[in-house]
C-alpha cells in the first residue's frame, strides 16, 4: 500500500506544462510598437503635416470668400466639405498604402514571418492583427484630421462673420458631414485590402508597394485607354467597362451621396447609380479580403 503511494506520489507533485500561445491583443500590441517605431511612418505624416497646412493657406487666400459665405453658406461649406474629403482622400490614402504594404510585407522580405509562426502565431492571427493595427491607424488619422479640418472652418467663420450661426443653422450640414466622413472611413478601407492584397500575393516589400502605389494611379489611367477603344471601334462596350473600375466609382461617392460636390479624380465614362457604386466597391472589397485570407491560410511558408 505504502509502496504504491510512493510511486504515485512524484508523478502526481509534477508540475503540468502548459503550451503557451500569444494572444491576440498581444499580437495588436506588437503590430502597434512596429508602426510607431518605424521613422518612414513619422516621415509621411511629417509631410501629410506640410501638405495639410499648403492647403488651408491656399482656401486661406481665397478671393470673395467673405462674400460667398454670406450669399450662399451651404455652398461655401459644401466646397470645403468637399476639399477636405478629397485631400484626406488623396494623402491619407497614400499613406496607408504605403504603410500597408510595409508592414504585411515586411515579415516575408525580412524573413521573420518563420520566427513569428515557430512561436505559435497563427498565420490569420497575425493577418487581422496587422489589419486591425491599420484600421487604428486610419481611424486616428482621420479624427485628428476632422479636428484639425473643423477647428479651421470654425476659426475662419467666425473670423469672417462674426459668428458660427450662419453655418450652424444649415438643414443638412451635420447630415453632409456625416456623408463625408463615411467616404473617408471607406477610402481608410479599401486602401488597406488593396495594399494587403499585393503584400500577401507577392510576399514581398518590393511587390507589395509597387501594387499599393500603382493600383489606382492603373485604374483610373483604365478611363483614359477605354475612352480611346471606344472612339477607334465605335463601341460603347469600352465605356461600359469603366463602370466598374474600382477607383472611379471610389471617386465619384461624393458626388453621389453629397449634393454640390463632384469628383476630383477620373469617374466613370457612363452614369453609374449610387446602388451600382455601393455594389461596385463592396465587390471588389471582398475579392481582396478574400484572396488576402485564402492565400494566407493556405500557402506555406518556405522562405
Amino acid at each position: 500500500m505504502s509502496t504504491a503511494i510512493s510511486a504515485t506520489a512524484p508523478a502526481a507533485s509534477t508540475p503540468r506544462t502548459v503550451a503557451l500561445r500569444p494572444r491576440f491583443f498581444g499580437a495588436v500590441r506588437g503590430e502597434i510598437l512596429k508602426v510607431m517605431r518605424q521613422r518612414s511612418t513619422w516621415v509621411m505624416v511629417g509631410l501629410g503635416v506640410l501638405f495639410f497646412a499648403i492647403a488651408l493657406a491656399a482656401l486661406s487666400t481665397e478671393p470673395n470668400a467673405e462674400a460667398g459665405l454670406h450669399r450662399d453658406p451651404q455652398g461655401w461649406l459644401a466646397l470645403r466639405l468637399n476639399i477636405f474629403t478629397t485631400v484626406f482622400n488623396a494623402g491619407g490614402g497614400i499613406f496607408l498604402l504605403i504603410l500597408t504594404a510595409r508592414l504585411i510585407a515586411m515579415e516575408y522580405s525580412g524573413g521573420t514571418i518563420r520566427v513569428l509562426l515557430s512561436r505559435g502565431t497563427g498565420r490569420l492571427q497575425l493577418l487581422f492583427a496587422k489589419l486591425l493595427t491599420l484600421l487604428a491607424v486610419g481611424l486616428t488619422l482621420l479624427v485628428v484630421y476632422t479636428i484639425a479640418a473643423s477647428v479651421y472652418v470654425y476659426a475662419t467663420v467666425v473670423a469672417l462673420d462674426g459668428s458660427f450661426s450662419r453655418i450652424a443653422t444649415i438643414p443638412t450640414g451635420w447630415h453632409d458631414l456625416g456623408l463625408s466622413l463615411l467616404t473617408a472611413l471607406i477610402s481608410i478601407a479599401i486602401c488597406i485590402l488593396v495594399a494587403t492584397t499585393g503584400a500577401v500575393v507577392g510576399r514581398s516589400l518590393a511587390f507589395g508597394m509597387g501594387v499599393a502605389l500603382g493600383f489606382f494611379p492603373t485604374d483610373n489611367f483604365g478611363t483614359v485607354v477605354m475612352s480611346l477603344l471606344s472612339r477607334l471601334t465605335n463601341q460603347g462596350f469600352w465605356k461600359d467597362v469603366t463602370a466598374y473600375f474600382l477607383g472611379p466609382n471610389l471617386n465619384v461617392m461624393q458626388a453621389k451621396l453629397i449634393p454640390g460636390q463632384r469628383a476630383a479624380f477620373a469617374e466613370p465614362l457612363v452614369n453609374v447609380t449610387a446602388t451600382h457604386m455601393w455594389v461596385v466597391i463592396a465587390a471588389w472589397a471582398a475579392i481582396f479580403l478574400v484572396v488576402s485570407v485564402v492565400l494566407t491560410a493556405r500557402r506555406d511558408v518556405l522562405q
